[in-house]
C-alpha cells in the first residue's frame, strides 16, 4: 500500500509540474488570471503548486478547463501506470 502512495504521489506532482508549465506559458505565471479562468481561488493554485494541498480530481478538472486543455492531453504525456509489489 505504502509503494503504492509513493507512486500516487509522483503521478501527482508529475501531473502539478506539468500544469504549472502550462499556466506559465498561458498566463505569464500571472496565478490571479489562471484562478479566475479555472473558476478556483488563487490561495488554492498557489498552495497546490507549493505542493502543501492536495489537488482533487476536480481541481484537476478546473484547472484543465482554465488552461483550455482537454485532460487526455495532460496525462498523455505522463506515465500513470501503477506497479504492484
Amino acid at each position: 500500500l505504502c509503494f503504492m502512495l509513493k507512486q500516487l504521489d509522483k503521478i501527482e506532482e508529475e501531473l502539478i509540474q506539468k500544469i504549472f508549465k502550462l499556466s506559465i506559458e498561458k498566463f505569464n505565471g500571472n496565478n490571479s488570471l489562471f484562478a479566475r479562468m479555472s473558476n478556483c481561488s488563487e490561495g488554492s493554485i498557489r498552495r497546490i503548486f507549493k505542493n502543501e494541498q492536495k489537488m482533487t480530481f476536480h481541481m484537476l478538472l478546473k484547472l484543465c478547463y482554465g488552461l483550455e486543455i482537454d485532460l487526455k492531453d495532460i496525462l498523455a504525456e505522463i506515465n500513470t501506470t501503477i506497479i504492484k509489489k
